[in-house]
This record gives structure tokens, sequence and C-alpha cells, in this order.
């Protein structure tokens, strides 16, 4: 099986703009008149040089000493919506990268029709958020997973481990289910572990296994995995201790249970490129919801699941959109996107 941690694709990174010049500019002579002003200013300015210079002396010592304030990661581009369903106060969180470094990552929140877009979270990616929309998960790069209150405050870390990604929620509220691979090792296996949300009673769900997602009911899990050659979707029991039975293969990744229970969306190659498709959860009525040159990937349901949010990369560009459920009405919410971990991450959605 392939490290879905260690060789993820490179995404094109934006250089910072610089700043033009400004011409130097000489100052003129000063005349006869001005140099007199100047000579009798000559007094003051050396009664008052010794109180001047213990003032700037304390202020070079305190921005010294003062904290560096991380500056905001660039601001998605919002597009006017057009078309499909946006949802009563439905909101998407999704990954932005802006460069390689930790901070150079970040989680953004706005509205169902792309706007109102504010930066969430920082060094942040694979947000998750708590079935009463009150708290979002996420794992932080490159410390492990942490906890926030919905408005990003109160942020704190509840695993330390750099590689436990690709979060999941349970719809009980009870567990978050995520990849875990605690030895860096190459060919170290990757499986799903599940922790309460305090960081309490880890224990493994399946042994090889990437990519979670609940089912409504909680009793299975979705997941990308390889049985020997077989790489595909499969789902288990969620108790642990099964293997797992495939819904697909066609190396799909990254799957997403619907709200109804009946169907899952997951991404996979047509015609060499990264497509959107449904299907049933026994494996049967495979439909392709996305085509073209432009990669589509990283989907997850609205809440009622009538609608399907993603990412779509254009010419290089990234871009987050929706459409309907069918696959019709797609509607691009935001540009300049770039997401973290394009191949494996989904974006998170919350009424």
């Amino acid at each position: 099986m392939s490290d879905p941690f260690n060789n993820m694709p490179s995404v094109g990174k934006k250089k910072a703009a610089s700043a033009p010049s400004q011409p130097n500019r000489t100052p003129l002579l000063l005349g006869g008149i001005a140099g007199c002003l100047l000579l009798l200013l000559c007094g003051a300015l050396a009664a008052g040089g010794g109180w001047l210079y213990l003032q700037n002396q304390g202020a070079a010592k305190a921005a010294a000493t003062a904290p560096t304030a991380v500056a905001p990661i660039a601001k998605p581009g919002v597009a006017p919506a057009s078309g499909g369903s946006t949802g009563a106060g439905v909101r998407v969180a999704y990954s932005i990268e802006r460069g390689s470094a930790p901070e150079g990552k970040a989680v953004w929140l706005a509205r169902a029709d792309g706007s109102d877009a504010q930066q969430l979270l920082t060094q942040a990616s694979s947000p998750v958020f708590a079935p009463d929309g009150s708290q979002v998960a996420y794992y932080h790069w490159n410390d492990g997973i942490y906890l926030a209150n919905a408005d990003g405050s109160n942020a704190h870390k509840i695993l330390g481990e750099s590689n436990a990604k690709y979060l999941a929620w349970s719809h009980d509220g009870k567990w978050i289910a995520f990849s875990s691979q605690p030895s860096l090792k190459e060919g170290a296996p990757i499986n799903i572990d599940a922790i309460h949300p305090d960081g309490s009673g880890r224990r493994t769900i399946v042994v090889g296994g990437s990519q979670p997602s609940w089912s409504p009911d909680d009793t299975q899990v979705a997941f990308a995995s390889c049985r020997g050659s077989d790489c595909g979707i499969f789902r288990a029991n969620a108790g642990g201790g099964d293997l797992g039975t495939k819904v697909v293969a066609d190396l799909a990744t990254t799957p997403a249970w619907s709200p109804n229970g009946n169907t899952i969306v997951y991404q996979a190659e047509a015609d060499g490129v990264k497509q959107l498709f449904v299907i049933n959860v026994d494996g049967t009525g495979k439909k392709q919801l996305t085509s073209g040159t432009a990669a589509h990937v990283g989907a997850q349901w609205s809440p009622d699941g009538n609608t399907i949010y993603y990412r779509v990369a254009e010419n290089g560009a990234w871009s987050l959109w929706r459409m309907n459920a069918a696959g019709t009405g797609a509607t691009k919410l935001a540009s300049d996107a770039t997401p973290v971990d394009w191949a494996y991450e989904r974006v998170a959605v919350i009424k």
C-alpha cells in the first residue's frame, strides 16, 4: 500500500508580490532664514536630547520583546453564486495553503454561498465539526489533533501524533476517527483509530485503512484501502476487528457517506483525471457526477444530503464549488483556494 502521508502530490505555491520601490528624494538647500531658525532650535534640542534618548531606548526594548503576530493567510476570492441550493445556516470549512511551512496552512469558514469567508484556524487542515456545530477538530501542523470552539477559540491538543490526519466525527458526538501512522518508517502500517473528543479511549477500528467516514447510525465506517492489489473504498464494522467489505475498486479514495445512509460519494480517475462518483453502499448503482479535464476532489455532503461541496483544479488554480446531489447545478463559491492535502482531504460542512 502506498503511503498517503509522505507522498503527497505537490501543489503550486504563490510568491508574495514585492512592493514597488520608491524613488529617493533629495532635500532642498535651506536658505539663510531657515538656517537661522535651525540655529535657534539647537538649544532646545540639546536640552531635550537626553530625555528623547531614554524614550527611544525604552521603545526599542519593548519592540524587541513584543510577540510577533502571525499574519492571516490571504483571503480566497469569492465567486458570485448562481445555482444550486445554498441551505439556510449551512457553513463550509476548507483548508487553504499559501506555502509549504506550517504557518502557510489555515482553515477558512464561509457561508454556503461562499460569502463571509473568514480565517478560522492557523497551521491547520482536515477540519471536521461536532454534530451540534459547537466545536471543530482538525490536524495541527505538525503536532497532532486539536479541538477548538466553532469560532476558533480555545484551541488545544487532544492527541500528539504528527501523522494523525483526515478526521471524521461520529454522529453521536462520542468519537473522532482518523488515519493513524504512529511510525514514520517507510512501509509502516496506516490504520483507522478513534478517540473521544477529550483525547481518551483510543482504539483501532480498521487495520490497514485511511480517510474514514461514519455511517449515519455510526455502526460502520467507509474508508480507502488496498487489499492486496485491490484498492478502493471499503466499509467495516465501527466496533473494530473487521477487515471490511469492498464497495468499489477503481483506486477510489476519500469516501463520504450520505446523510440518508444509502450512498457514498468518492473520487476516482476517469480518463486520467480525478472525478467524483456516487455508489450505493452495497456496490451497485455507480454514477459519475463530474467530468472534463479539471480534477474534482474532496467531496462532502450537506446536512440534508441535497448538496455536495467539493474542490476543482482548473489550469492549476483551485476553487471551491457545490452542486446538487444529482450532479447538476454546479456553482463556484470561492477562487484562489489551494487546499493543503488535495488528494486525501475532504471539505467540512455543518448547519
